[in-house]
């Protein structure tokens, strides 16, 4: 009995270091574990290219479902951030194509603004349909945006509702082709117009209730200097040489900015400005349309400068 109390003595005394220590192997672990998760964010080795499943999932089950679609919507105008969106060309077909619920009170307002309204289809759209649509689906409100093409709408006061008469449709299939996943669980996919055949970037941005769209710009790719005009020796600015393939140009250096070209291994490029851990590169394209050079925002390490 004697020898149970001392050793009962002796767990109470260092009771405390014991338990001291027991929390300081699990802050210890813990500490260790996150640092291995940290490291391994660090090494994923973007760009993660989508798999083939990927790609069939955004060509069948994102885009393309029917021509009702808004996905596709979202595709009908150029923007470089939400709030630069076209919303003509956006709510052209409305929310659901052709609504039915427009009253002859309407029709008769809006005979008075269009003489073909009784003939033609209506479409409406309310701005609290517009609203939710644009929170969903971009993240911005309709009175963030900087209404592009707002102005081509019917609007009605009396029912806080937008509206267009018309005979056609601007929905247009897609074709995508490719794709990067990228940090902050951003995707670019690039795709083809059927309309057109012309060459697309979307870049969307994953969240809990599916995707978000970032941009849609056109692709522009810079494969080698067929058709590149440096003019290094008239310039004052230094040249420099794309020294990785698939360089991609964006236009800022913030973490959201979008891609708005591409450059391949080889290709030489001026050297406007530096900011940061970016270089603002110039190139001047043939036939592009303008005598401005197509510039953008590339990471230093991808820029090999010439002496």
């Amino acid at each position: 009995m004697e020898r149970y109390c001392k050793v009962k003595d002796i767990l109470r005394k260092h009771s405390r270091w014991i338990a001291l220590s027991l929390v300081l192997m699990v802050l210890v672990g813990a500490c260790l574990l996150q640092n291995a998760y940290a490291t391994d964010s660090v090494q994923v080795p973007y760009p993660i290219v989508l798999s083939e499943e990927e790609i069939q999932m955004f060509n069948e089950g994102f885009f393309n479902v029917a021509t009702d679609n808004m996905n596709n919507m979202l595709l009908t105008s150029e923007y470089a951030k939400p709030e630069e969106i076209d919303l003509f060309q956006t709510f052209y077909n409305g929310m659901r194509g052709t609504t039915g619920d427009v009253t002859e009170d309407e029709i008769a307002l809006l005979t008075m603004l269009d003489s073909q309204a009784p003939y033609l289809d209506i479409v409406k759209i309310t701005v609290d349909e517009m609203d939710i649509f644009l929170q969903e689906k971009l993240g911005v409100k309709l009175e963030n945006t900087q209404k592009n093409g707002l102005e081509n709408f019917y609007y009605l006061e009396q029912y806080d509702s937008f509206y267009l008469v018309k005979g056609d449709t601007n929905f247009d299939w897609c074709t995508i082709t490719s794709g990067n996943w990228w940090p902050e669980n951003t995707v670019l996919l690039e795709y083809k117009k059927e309309s057109d055949n012309s060459k697309w970037i979307v870049t969307l941005r994953k969240i809990d209730s599916g995707f978000q769209f970032v941009s849609n710009v056109r692709c522009i790719k810079i494969e080698s200097d067929e058709g590149i005009v440096t003019q290094s020796d008239i310039s004052e600015h230094k040249t420099g040489i794309i020294n990785t393939d698939k360089v991609r140009a964006q236009n800022s250096t913030d973490a959201d900015a979008t891609i708005i070209f591409a450059l391949n291994k080889g290709i030489k490029v001026k050297i406007l400005a530096e900011e940061n851990d970016f270089y603002k590169i110039g190139v001047s394209v043939e036939n592009r349309g303008d005598d401005e050079d197509l510039t953008g925002f590339v990471k230093k390490e991808f820029v090999t400068v010439q002496p």
